[in-house]
């Protein structure tokens, strides 16, 4: 199976640490994608030009991230499964959208950003912007029972939407409301500080793949 996605091992990729704890993660290779990019591999495989994408061994692809990660669950060899069965299944999903919700804004943020200081949208920026911190306020109710269940996909979605925050950081660096130039999301939020060091020394977690392994 080949996965075509955008590589950055400096965040948790919730497809690669589905693989990991699978087992599954010898049958994958890499191609590397750069969708904004408009001669990118990636409109071969996905109309929409977005990655990730997963081609399978019959050449069909699977496109969206939680789509691809059921599927590579569905393989594991493990005997464990990141999607639960039964009522659990539901809060975890939940969860899975709450950080992959907050991995958006992020990033939304981000590309707003990228236009002229005096082209952006003000209040597009401040609306993503409240998502983010929705989305960790949320988390810290919950962070006291996130432990107390086996790993599941929606803590995978949430420590990646969580790192990848940490990488960016578009709060800080567009420092809009007050506080914002010193902004860091672990303030005010100790549980879910202790939750996150604690999940990300997990080896699935930790897993970082070289550089030199994903096809230019």
């Amino acid at each position: 199976m080949k996965l075509v996605f955008t590589p950055n091992p400096k965040y948790i990729h919730k497809i690669l640490v589905t693989a990991h704890e699978g087992g599954v993660l010898d049958r994958l290779t890499f191609e590397r994608s750069v969708p904004f990019d408009d001669d990118t591999t990636i409109w071969t495989f996905n109309p929409m030009g977005k990655v990730p994408c997963l081609i399978m061994d019959d050449d069909e692809p699977l496109i969206g991230g939680l789509v691809i990660c059921e599927y590579l669950d569905s393989l594991s060899v493990t005997g464990r499964s990141v999607f639960p069965a039964g009522k659990p299944r539901w809060p975890a999903l939940r969860q899975a959208m709450l950080g992959e919700g907050m991995f958006d804004a992020t990033t939304n943020m981000r590309v707003e950003g990228w236009r002229k200081a005096e082209e952006r949208h003000a209040d597009y920026m401040l609306r993503e912007r409240r998502k983010v911190i929705n989305a960790l306020d949320h988390m810290e109710k919950e962070a006291a029972q996130f432990a107390k269940a086996d790993l599941h996909i929606g803590h995978i979605c949430m420590a990646g939407g969580i790192s990848y925050l940490e990488l960016r950081n578009p709060i800080q660096e567009h420092n809009m409301m007050p506080g914002d130039a010193t902004f860091d999301w672990r303030q005010g939020r100790p549980g879910l500080s202790v939750w996150y060091d604690e999940v990300c020394k997990r080896p699935s977690l930790q897993y970082k793949y070289e550089w030199v392994t994903v096809k230019p």
